[in-house]
Formats: C-alpha cells, structure tokens, sequence
C-alpha cells in the first residue's frame, strides 16, 4: 500500500514538473524584443522591468547571450518599461500597450553612461505584427464606448466594421434568446461555427450555437478581439470567427460610470398603414452603471455592473378576413381561379376549379354552412372542344 502511494506521487511531480509552461495569449498579451547598444551589439544580461501604473503590476526579466528578452502572458494594458545595464544609461518607455492575443516587439537601443542616468522615450511609431500571422482586429473600451450602437446596446453590432463580416441581424424572438444576440457570416463561413469567449469560458448556447449565451453590457468590456482567419490553434472550435471578449477589471482609482438609453416611438414617424390616429406606443429603455475601484492597493481590486432592459412593443400589421359573403358561404366570387389555357378565360367550375358553392342540404340548418365542390361540368370546356 505504501509503495502504490509512493508511485502515485511520484506521477504526480512528473507530471507537474514535465509538462511546459502553457501560453495563453488569447488571453493575455506578450513583449518581446532585443536590447543592442549604439554601435548595433546585443547587451546580454540587460534587465527588463514593466509596470502597470493602474494596478501597481511589475514583471522583471533579463536578456539572453543574443541580447533578446520575453515577457509572455502578460495582463493587457499600458505599461511602463524600463530596461538598464551595467555601463549604460537606463532606458524608459512610457505608454507601451499591450493586448490580448498579440505579440509586442519593442527594440531598445542603450547609451553608454551611468546607470544613474535615465534616457525617457515617451513617443513610438506604431508597430507591425509580424510575430503573429493571424489576421485580427481589435475594437478596444475608446470604440466600444463612443461607437453608436443600435437598438439594446448591443457590442455585436461593431463587427459589421470587420471586414469580410455580413451585417449582424437579430434571430429568433426575445423570449427564447432575452440578450438579443445577433448572428453573422465572416468570410462565406456558415454562422455556426463562430465561437464568442467571454474572459476564456466559451460562451454559446449549445442547442443554438449561432446565438451568444451572454452578452456582456457595453460598458463592462475592455478588449474585442476578432479572429478571422489564420489564427493559433489555442483559439480552438472556431471555423468562421474566435471572438474574445475581456471585460473590465479594478484599479487602484475609484471609477465609475451610469448610461440610460431611451428610444420613444413618439418621436418617430407612423406606420403608414395604421389606421388608428394616435402613434403605436413602444419604448424600449436600458438602464445601467459600472463601478470598480481597489481592495488591497496594487494586490487586490474589484469591479462590477448591471444592466436592465425595459421594453413595451405595440405592433401593427395587415390581415386578410372573409368577407360578409364568404362567411355566409359563398365562395365563389373568390379573386383566385383556374384559366384556360385555350382563350384565358376563368374557370369557374370543373374539377380543376378552386371556388366552391354552398351545399343546399345544409340550407335549413341554422349555424351550420358547407362548401362542396361544383361538378356542373364534369371537363373544362376547352377539353370538350
């Protein structure tokens, strides 16, 4: 028994100690990079420290004997980043950004001099992706929040902006899908096989894979990442599209927001077929607030929201009912008919005929009427010709 438990947890620390750290940059992001001096020589041993001001996270490595640096699942964000050496003043870059699902290279490039002295870089032209060859785009908090969105606020609306999306439609009724989930094609791919993340858990509702299970509120997305072709295999069960969503998280600032979104039939034009005079009443309000804010400074932070939905629907549409003579039975004045194909005249009887005529029997039956088919000719008369 002692020797089984022994081997038990001597799998156990193999397994712990064998497998390689896993990457899960859908969804966090990666700085890499080369740190050289002026003359174009790789600095090896340089030490690599990036900060988030927001949430007080650091992250510290050095660079390799080819003077290369990797700092890989890295929370998304802005960050500062510092890199020095021995012999070298030390180099500071503000605002580098960070997203999920992308690989940021930043090449650093030291002075010689003191280490007490710092070289700050606060501008840097836009960097090419060319660590990853998946084609993406990324919709950040800036374009989800001041983008107009239509009717229920819905974020989905922005991947008509992706290029090779369909525009997103409305499917089903609230009843059965209440968040109002809206479905497209992405490069010619049936909609099926679209797959939303929200925060890395699949979010899709299994009888209906076409429909998003919980649409997150505006306001509480961070990052919308849209995968639409070529993307890593840890994106997984997608064919058309991998969207990742990230929702907000706190910081060491106390933040907030509140929204209403109201629209009134009121002030819109009336159905011009509606008869009555006064305008359907509908309305549709959507109600909300956001708030995060610290726990434990730099440790521990805490974010949340709410979103309701209030709506009231008066509908009006066009119905076809029998008149006064087809309630009473008679059918034959009926607009649909047969024709001859001989002279294009209607066929009113014959077996081939669509009106009917009330059965007489029936006549002296008060409340009860019977349509029968009209044999007066037993062929059309274009047969008997």
């Amino acid at each position: 028994m002692k020797n089984h438990k022994v081997y038990l947890l001597f799998a156990f620390l193999a397994t712990v100690f064998a497998v390689p750290e896993l990457r899960a940059q859908v969804l966090y992001g990666s700085l890499i990079g080369t740190v050289s001096d002026q003359s174009g020589a790789v600095v090896p041993k340089a030490t690599v420290t990036i900060s988030n001001a927001q949430t007080g996270q650091t992250r510290e490595t050095t660079t390799d004997s080819e003077g290369r640096f990797s700092l890989q699942n890295v929370q998304p964000g802005t960050y500062e980043m510092k890199v020095g050496s021995a012999g070298f003043r030390t180099m500071a870059r503000t605002n580098v950004a960070i997203s999920i699902n992308t690989v940021t290279r930043v090449p650093v490039e030291l002075e010689v001099g003191q280490v007490a002295d710092q070289v700050t870089v606060e501008g840097a032209a836009a960097a090419l992706q060319t660590d990853k060859t998946d084609v993406h785009v990324e919709l950040g908090e800036t374009q989800v929040r001041n983008l107009p969105l239509p009717r229920y606020r819905n974020y989905q609306s922005l991947i008509n902006l992706v290029p090779g999306a369909t525009p997103g439609r409305y499917q089903n009724s609230p009843g059965s899908t209440p968040g109002r989930s809206l479905t497209t094609n992405v490069n010619g791919v049936n909609r099926n096989n679209n797959v939303t993340k929200l925060d890395g858990a699949v979010t899709v509702h299994i009888w209906l894979p076409h429909h998003t299970a919980y649409v997150a509120p505006a306001d509480t997305i961070e990052t919308v990442n849209i995968s639409t072709n070529n993307f890593d295999a840890e994106q997984g069960m997608a064919g058309g599209a991998a969207i990742t969503v990230i929702t907000k998280s706190g910081t060491n600032e106390l933040h907030g927001s509140a929204f209403l979104m109201h629209d009134n039939s009121r002030f819109g034009a009336k159905n011009f077929f509606f008869r009555d005079p006064k305008t359907p009443k509908s309305l549709v309000t959507v109600p909300g607030f956001t708030v995060g804010g610290p726990i434990l400074k730099n440790k521990l932070f805490f974010f949340g929201g709410w979103e309701g939905l209030r709506e009231r629907v008066n509908r009006s549409r066009l119905f076809t009912v029998p008149t006064a003579d087809q309630r009473a039975g008679q059918l034959q004045p009926l607009p649909h008919h047969h024709v001859r194909p001989a002279d294009g005249q209607p066929q009113w009887n014959g077996p081939h005929a669509l009106c009917r005529q009330p059965d007489p029997r029936l006549a002296d039956q008060p409340g009860r009427t019977q349509a029968r088919r009209s044999d007066a000719a037993a062929e059309p008369a274009w047969r008997q010709q």
